[in-house]
């Protein structure tokens, strides 16, 4: 038994100790220009091959940025982009190179956060692991009397999830905001959003009346970190992955994307019930310890809640209800309304441009997603998914653009709970 014990221990420390490495790995952009070829991008986007990020398959694909419309930017992840842009040439699509090489790029982009660091930059302007987060969290909680940091959850690797409450009092029945972050572990500048806006509420109330009348008006519910046995993966092992880390039986790919996992037409279109894919929904709704923690903080808040936020990032657009069908919710003129008060505000920031509408119309269709389940089974009207700024640099934002991308998100955010009644 003990011999068993330490050949288990030592598969488990080399399985963590092997790292991704994405040298080779190319980002080309292409925009489709007819019907023909947004079709073929669609159909290539619906079964590429993504088991695990391998290296050794010629044709490893990822959509950084998915085809919905013509005229739009698509950016593609491959580790043969030779092959990638003579298929894209052939169609008369002329592909564009974001990253010519993802490891370098990705190392740079973590020693210019390492030296940010170093140089005594504030904290919410650079990324940090899971541990430094929590001691953040528990930092400002003994040091401000409105901050508590509520425990909604445990990961499978045993991990807490967490809640940062910011509330002026008032008791248990004020109308509440809720904002999740990082359901997708590689998407680190939606994780950095979430703690901006922790710093904005708690440092800049009294100074700021704007500031000042959201606190006193709602008690603000902020888990900044939904995915956090994925989002450490993403600092130790592989940078660009997604799900959780989930084991899956019978399967040797890991995970379960867990905006799949809700019970919002759990199983239906846009989401996979291959293990290996990165839109894999789960055995069951509610399968995960993620999306239990956060279905239950929501539950603990039913009857108070007026708005849920999931911010992702790169798709840069403002979702409504619903992901899985065309079929519009009732209340879409109030959501409407809403959505374009957000939008405007996003704009007028830095005058980034925030499409807004269903998801199904405005991005791609989507089954098991937060935004459907608080709204169809919750009841809440103002169920989103925000998805920040697209750039360039896709999943790997670089530090200098948290500050910006955090600023016009966050005013987009307020312009929001000031329109809710």
């Amino acid at each position: 038994m003990n011999r068993l014990i330490i050949i288990l221990v030592l598969m488990v420390a080399l399985a963590w100790a092997q790292k991704t490495n994405y040298r080779g790995y190319k980002l080309l952009r292409v925009t489709p220009e007819t019907t023909e070829q947004l079709a073929y991008l669609v159909n290539l986007s619906l079964t590429p091959d993504t088991k695990g990020w391998p290296t050794g398959d010629d044709n490893a694909l990822d959509f950084w940025r998915d085809p919905t419309g013509l005229g739009g930017p698509v950016d593609i992840l491959t580790n043969n982009g030779a092959f990638l842009e003579r298929e894209l040439t052939s169609r008369g699509m002329y592909p564009s190179m974001l990253m010519d090489d993802v490891q370098s790029f990705a190392d740079q982009r973590q020693a210019e956060n390492a030296d940010s660091i170093a140089a005594g930059s504030k904290f919410t302007e650079t990324y940090h692991t899971y541990e430094e987060i929590i001691d953040y969290l528990d930092q400002l909680a003994g040091n401000n009397s409105m901050v508590s940091v509520i425990k909604i959850g445990e990961s499978d690797e045993v991990r807490d999830i967490v809640t940062a409450q910011i509330s002026s009092g008032g008791g248990d029945t004020k109308p509440a905001i809720y904002l999740e972050c990082g359901m997708h572990a590689r998407e680190w500048i939606a994780h950095s959003t979430c703690l901006w806006i922790i710093d904005e509420l708690t440092t800049l109330y009294g100074q700021i009346p704007e500031i000042t009348s959201l606190v006193d008006r709602f008690d603000w519910f902020i888990t900044p970190v939904s995915n956090p046995d994925g989002y450490v993966y993403s600092w130790l092992n592989d940078r660009l992955w997604r799900k959780n880390r989930k084991i899956n039986p019978s399967s040797p790919c890991i995970g379960v994307d867990t905006n799949r996992n809700f019970d919002a037409n759990f199983g239906g279109v846009g989401s996979s019930d291959v293990p290996c894919s990165d839109t894999y929904s789960g055995p069951s709704a509610f399968s995960e310890a993620e999306s239990r923690a956060m279905r239950d903080i929501l539950l603990s808040l039913q009857g108070r809640t007026k708005a849920v936020v999931s911010i992702h990032n790169n798709a840069q657009v403002w979702l409504s209800p619903y992901g899985y069908t065309t079929e519009r919710p009732v209340d879409y003129d109030e959501m409407e309304r809403v959505m374009s008060l957000g939008a405007a505000a996003i704009e007028e920031t830095y005058g980034t441009q925030c499409p807004f509408g269903p998801g199904s119309e405005v991005l791609y269709f989507t089954s098991g997603t937060t935004k459907d389940y608080v709204y169809g089974t919750l009841g809440v009207t103002h169920g989103y998914t925000l998805e920040l700024r697209n750039t360039a640099d896709g999943f790997i934002t670089p530090t200098t653009l948290i500050a910006p991308v955090a600023t016009e998100a966050w005013n987009g955010i307020k312009a929001m709970a000031n329109a809710i009644a």
